[in-house]
C-alpha cells in the first residue's frame, strides 16, 4: 500500500513540475508574490495539462473515442511487436528444425 502512495505522489509530483516548467520561480501567476493563488494557478495548469494529453483525438472532451484510439494504436504496436519478436525467433532457431515451446 506505501508502494502505491509513493508511486502515487511521484507521478503528481512529475506531473506538477512538468506542466509548470515554464514558471521559473513559485510566483506561478507572475503577481509579484507567493500566495494560495500561485498554488491554485500550478494545479489548474497540471489539471489542463493532463486533459490535453488525454484528448489523443483532438476533439476537445475525453472520452470513450479517446479509449478507442488508444486501443487501436496500442493493437497495432502490439502485431509489429509481435511480428518482430516471430522473426526474431526465426532467424535464432538452428536451421532444420522449429523452436521448441516450453
Amino acid at each position: 500500500m506505501e508502494i502505491v502512495l509513493f508511486a502515487v505522489v511521484v507521478v503528481a509530483l512529475g506531473a506538477f513540475i512538468y506542466y509548470n516548467r515554464s514558471s521559473k520561480s513559485l510566483d506561478v501567476n507572475n503577481d509579484g508574490k507567493v500566495d494560495a493563488a500561485d498554488a491554485k494557478a500550478a494545479v489548474q495548469n497540471v489539471v489542463e495539462g493532463v486533459k490535453a494529453s488525454a484528448d489523443v483525438n483532438k476533439d476537445g472532451k475525453v472520452d470513450a473515442a479517446d479509449v478507442a484510439v488508444v486501443k487501436e494504436k496500442a493493437k497495432a504496436v502490439a502485431k509489429k511487436t509481435t511480428a518482430k519478436v516471430k522473426e526474431t525467433a526465426k532467424k535464432a532457431a538452428p536451421r532444420g528444425r522449429k523452436p521448441q515451446a516450453k
